[in-house]
């Protein structure tokens, strides 16, 4: 009888140990954030004449390639499906800026994008093991931002761009060690897109000179904690 009590209590130690160990059925959170490198570019063109501006363009003159770089952060809240697959939605900063100089001007553009997104991430082992996972962020980068990029060209300078927002996707891969019952750290590795429109004006005579639409990509490089 003794030996009978003594499994049973054991065997419901164990079951409430693992119960507790598993995340199956609970609400968690995820913070990232990291760098964003350089991952292709966009076209930017001018006329230094400032006779021919052609659509999505500034005419017929040079076409330079500016690409954007910059740190950002996600916070991704969601809920436990099951012990490897996480879900849910979040909301991210993504701070972007490039730049080039050469002798005839300087090109300059920053601006914030707010993504708002839906996520998943399928972890390959359980919370409690070191894993290796993927993850896919998808949804709506908020961009709102008026500038004047072009300096050093005179009848440039007056052109003023507008950039408005558009679809946000970050495929990702990376690797979650649990410091604990709860917590875990992870590294990943990120290929982040970025769509958005520029409309161009002329200041001077206020006539629309083009409209475009582009993308951002950048590979990022990032650190997270969750629970």
């Amino acid at each position: 009888m003794k030996k009978l009590v003594t499994i049973l209590t054991l065997f419901c130690c164990f079951s409430i140990i693992m119960h507790a160990q598993r995340k199956t059925g609970t609400y968690g959170l995820q913070v990232e954030t990291g760098y964003g490198f350089k991952f292709g570019g966009e076209s930017f063109g001018y006329s230094p004449s400032g006779s021919e501006y052609g659509e999505g363009g500034y005419g017929g003159g040079s076409y330079w390639d500016l690409s954007h770089e910059g740190w950002n952060i996600a916070v991704s809240p969601g809920y436990h499906v099951t012990d490897k697959l996480f879900a849910g939605a979040g909301v991210g900063l993504y701070n972007y800026s490039g730049s080039i100089t050469s002798e005839l001007m300087d090109l300059k553009s920053s601006f914030l994008s707010i993504p708002i997104y839906a996520h998943g991430m399928w972890k390959f082992k359980g919370s409690q093991e070191p894993s290796f996972f993927v993850s896919l962020k998808a949804g709506y980068g908020i961009i709102s931002k008026s500038m004047y990029p072009v300096k050093g060209v005179a009848e440039l300078e007056s052109i003023e761009s507008t950039f408005s927002g558009g679809l946000y996707a970050s495929p990702s891969i990376g690797f979650m060690y649990p410091i604990n019952n709860i917590h875990s750290i992870s590294l990943l590795v990120s290929y982040d897109i970025q769509q958005y429109k520029e409309e161009r004006e002329d200041k001077a005579t206020n006539i629309m000179i083009g409209k475009n639409d582009d993308s951002i990509y950048t590979l990022g490089v990032k650190i997270g904690w969750a629970f």
